[in-house]
Order: structure tokens, then C-alpha cells, then sequence
């Protein structure tokens, strides 16, 4: 009887440690249970009957050469083999003006402007875009890209091409010239 009584009391012990710790064991365990479902929702599954196919296609595409003879000329089929424009080393070390505490770079040309095409101007495309323009402590343009949303009809590539050809008074931090990039709007509307 003395056993029946001693389960009695750890079966009581338990459930009063349950009725006083409800809400933190049940998120505990709500926890645990999202964390196994996180888990088993985005682990991949993992055959390895294509194991072998991965290792020679990996295989094949680091041991692939494209070659073409000099004397023939490519048509819509064939590779053609273009030179690799490398990317100046100062774009590397170009600062945020806003971080660095440097002056702002002054455009020199602001009446260079990016055109709005006909294709946007016909379809009543309208919005802002957002550049990030590299510029060298000589004052050039080293390096446009889009950041952000695009909006395409060829807006983006009439603004980098605009930015490329301006110039501007370097930034200058502590009586020094430097390296900078900025984000500028470009709000194309139409009257």
C-alpha cells in the first residue's frame, strides 16, 4: 500500500508542477515544435542516387575549356570569346560620403540629363530610381548601377549612361580628396 501511495504522491508532485508552470511549459513547447517544423521545412531532401551524376557534371564543368578556331566566325550557335573589362581597384575602396563625414561631391555638369526614351514616354512609365555612383578623387565617374527597383523600358540604362559622361568636384575629407560613392534619385514624370 505504502508503494501505491508513494506513485500517488509523484503522480500528484507532477501534476501540480504542471498546473503552476502551464503557460512556460507550453511555450516551451510550442517552441520546440515550430523550431522541428522550421527544420523539417527547409532541409533538402538528399538522395544519393544522383550523387554520382552531381560529381561528374561538377567535374566536367571544371575541366571545361572553350575553344574556337581563329579562322571561322561564330553565328547564333557558338561562344564568342569577349575580353573581361576589369573593375578599377578604387571602386574597392570607395567611402559613403554620409559615413565618412566627407563633403558631398558637387556635379559640374548639371545640365546633362538622363533621357526619358519614347518607349517609357508612350507606355506613361513614371517613377524614381536609385543609382549608386562611384566617384574618384579626381572627380570621374567610375562606376553607375541601379540599386533598389527598376523600372525598365530603358530608364536605367539612358541614367547610367548619362551619369558615366558627368563629372564632379571630388569629395574632401580633412583637405583630402577621396574616393566616394553616393545614392542619387532619378525621378522620371511626365507633364
Amino acid at each position: 500500500m505504502t508503494e501505491l501511495a508513494q506513485n500517488f504522491t509523484q503522480k500528484e508532485i507532477v501534476h501540480r508542477f504542471i498546473d503552476r508552470n502551464r503557460m512556460p511549459l507550453s511555450l516551451g513547447l510550442s517552441f520546440l515544435l515550430q523550431i522541428s517544423v522550421l527544420l523539417f521545412w527547409f532541409t533538402p531532401q538528399v538522395t544519393f542516387d544522383d550523387l554520382d551524376e552531381l560529381v561528374e557534371e561538377v567535374a566536367f564543368i571544371d575541366s571545361l575549356s572553350i575553344e574556337e578556331p581563329a579562322d571561322s566566325a561564330s553565328d547564333d550557335g557558338d561562344f564568342e570569346m569577349t575580353e573581361k573589362k576589369k573593375e578599377d581597384p578604387r571602386i574597392a575602396k570607395a567611402q559613403d560620403v554620409i559615413v565618412s563625414g566627407a563633403t558631398s561631391p558637387v556635379d559640374l555638369s548639371p545640365g546633362i540629363r538622363p533621357e526619358y526614351t519614347s518607349a517609357a514616354k508612350s507606355a506613361g512609365i513614371t517613377g524614381t530610381i536609385t543609382l549608386e555612383v562611384v566617384i574618384a578623387e579626381t572627380g570621374e565617374v567610375l562606376r553607375v548601377r541601379v540599386m533598389g527597383k527598376t523600372l525598365g523600358y530603358g530608364l536605367e540604362d539612358a541614367a547610367i549612361a548619362t551619369f558615366m559622361k558627368k563629372r564632379f568636384q571630388p569629395s574632401i575629407l580633412n583637405g583630402k580628396a577621396l574616393t566616394v560613392k553616393v545614392l542619387v534619385p532619378v525621378r522620371y514624370t511626365l507633364n
